[in-house]
């Protein structure tokens, strides 16, 4: 009888051990996945604010060469 109580002992231990283990894993992964959530999100973010900042820089590029056609535009009209 002491064996069995034993046996049933040593069997309960390690079925809650392995539950134990099992919800640690879980615990893990879904941790594991809200890293890879937050570093999507950063990504994006980083990617639409580099998009922004380059069509800003693009702007102010095509404006001062707008600008600088314009003032060789009235020169060349002025010496005409």
């Amino acid at each position: 009888m002491d064996i069995l109580y034993f046996s049933s002992g040593m069997l309960t231990v390690a079925f809650l051990y392995a539950v134990v283990g099992v919800f640690k894993l879980k615990q893990q992964v879904k941790q594991l996945e809200n890293f890879a959530e937050d570093i999507q999100r950063q990504t994006d973010q980083n990617l639409f604010d580099t998009s922004r900042h380059l069509s800003e820089q693009a702007d102010e590029i095509y404006r001062f060469v707008d600008s600088r056609v314009d003032k060789l535009e009235a020169r060349l009209t002025k010496n005409s």
